[in-house]
């Protein structure tokens, strides 16, 4: 049976969920391991090996936000497994201690606090010359919590099986896994972990009510992990670091220069390294303590701050599916396209991979975007080509990822005479590309 119970803007349920796949703990665990989701290209002209996506697309960097860029919105539906008797971590009753308004108190503080937008300013315990991360407050990245389940089921309460607590959610109601990515909470070993189900992002925690600092904190990490970060202190025996487990090592694209100094003094246990990568020139992969800065993948009671480097690779993960095939895009809140602030394309670009974005896109005057893969708007989104500017959809796929709305589509320069478009048409569809949930009428040239 399930029930339902109205708490404010939260609805709670009772039900069971399921589990899959990687996991990192805020806290090293001595059985922690990795393990990767498969990803098949959509489709074979997905390549992702052009110069725009391997230059300009794929790096985080590209991604740091501005001022007047759009604000995107994480759903997130939390899934709570508690004995049978109204006990546990979490209990469905009015105790303020771990009743449903420690619950609320938790979660407003990563939500209505905004405390999951805002970065606090970098703290270290160290000093290091020439070095001061660049500071951004506002990271355009909010979170929305859609709904609170509850899952009376003592097996799968103290349960490691990620796997069996997504598939009992399943069983139950398969629309619960859709609605916000799955945050599991229960009382299985260890603090929590990045996990996975079916290609998408899920976390699993087994956080307690009772340090309510500690617990903000570790929520806004563990959500850090789905966005694809990696803990900035060393793992000695393997684990969620971000230059092991999310390919930040020195020298690498993602490596995060802005969140370790070249010759850091912090890096004083490196012989402890595990697959300790190459680290020339940086001479610094991690930090030597969970403690030595504030960064909030750092696991500290008073976390806070985040560089522009995370922030930008959060951002990417909403518009490329790239952290180890978890689409955390699939859980990114319907909202309207931002039409001042565009996307500029200055040069001849060929897009081969697929992309999700939250503007307008503007293709300069001369300029030509070939679409080979899939590119989805935002709702009344729209495509705009200067004088001279092509479009050519090259057996790709333009689109509006919103349930509840469409985009507006490729608006031309062509002059009309009546009901009649002057002039070939700037834009093309070749070998079977497609052009779905557009509101305009397009001159299509194929």
């Amino acid at each position: 049976m399930t029930k339902t119970i109205q708490y404010k803007t939260f609805y709670l349920f009772i039900l069971i969920f399921c589990f899959q796949i990687k996991f990192f703990g805020q806290r090293v665990v001595a059985s922690e391991e990795v393990k990767l989701i498969t990803v098949t290209n959509p489709s074979p002209a997905c390549t992702a090996t052009s110069s725009a996506y391997v230059k300009k697309y794929s790096k985080q960097s590209f991604y740091i936000p501005a001022k007047n860029d759009p604000l995107i919105t994480l759903k997130i539906t939390i899934h709570i497994f508690k004995p049978l008797n109204d006990s546990g971590r979490w209990q469905m009753n009015d105790n303020k201690f771990n009743g449903l308004p420690a619950l609320k108190a938790m979660l407003d503080s990563v939500t209505n606090g905004h405390q999951e937008r805002y970065s606090a300013k970098r703290r270290s315990s160290y000093e290091v010359k020439n070095f001061n991360s660049p500071y951004i407050h506002d990271s355009k990245i909010q979170y929305e919590i859609t709904n609170i389940y509850f899952y009376p089921e003592s097996t799968l309460y103290t349960s490691y099986n990620d796997l069996a607590l997504f598939e009992h959610i399943e069983k139950i109601d398969p629309k619960r896994l859709e609605e916000g990515m799955p945050f599991v909470f229960n009382a299985s070993g260890g603090p929590g972990h990045l996990s996975g189900y079916k290609g998408a992002a899920a976390l699993v925690t087994t956080i307690q009510a009772f340090d309510p600092v500690f617990s903000r904190s570790h929520i806004l990490h563990e959500i850090g992990h789905a966005f694809g970060l990696g803990h900035t202190y060393i793992n000695g025996g393997g684990g969620g670091s971000d230059w092991q487990n999310f390919n930040g090592a020195c020298g690498s694209d993602d490596y995060l220069n802005d969140v370790f100094p070249n010759n850091n003094p912090a890096c004083q246990h490196e012989k402890e390294a595990t697959t300790k990568p190459i680290n020339t020139p940086c001479f610094s992969c991690y930090e030597s303590t969970p403690d030595t800065s504030n960064n909030i993948m750092g696991g500290q009671r008073y976390n806070l701050w985040m560089s522009p480097l995370q922030m930008g690779r959060r951002i990417r993960s909403f518009h490329i599916n790239s952290n180890a095939g978890r689409n955390l895009r699939h859980f990114a809140k319907d909202m309207e396209s931002e039409h001042k602030n565009v996307l500029t394309i200055t040069e001849n670009e060929m897009w081969d991979f697929d992309i999700q974005l939250y503007k307008d896109v503007v293709v300069k005057a001369g300029k030509t975007l070939i679409i080979k893969c899939k590119v989805a708007m935002a709702i009344n989104g729209k495509i705009k080509l200067e004088a001279g500017a092509k479009i050519i959809i090259d057996g790709g796929e333009i689109t509006c990822w919103c349930k509840t709305g469409d985009w507006q589509g490729i608006e031309t320069p062509l002059k009309k005479k009546g009901a009649k478009v002057i002039g070939p048409s700037p834009i093309s569809i070749i070998n079977s590309g497609v052009i779905n949930k557009a509101k305009m009428q397009m001159p299509i040239s194929k």
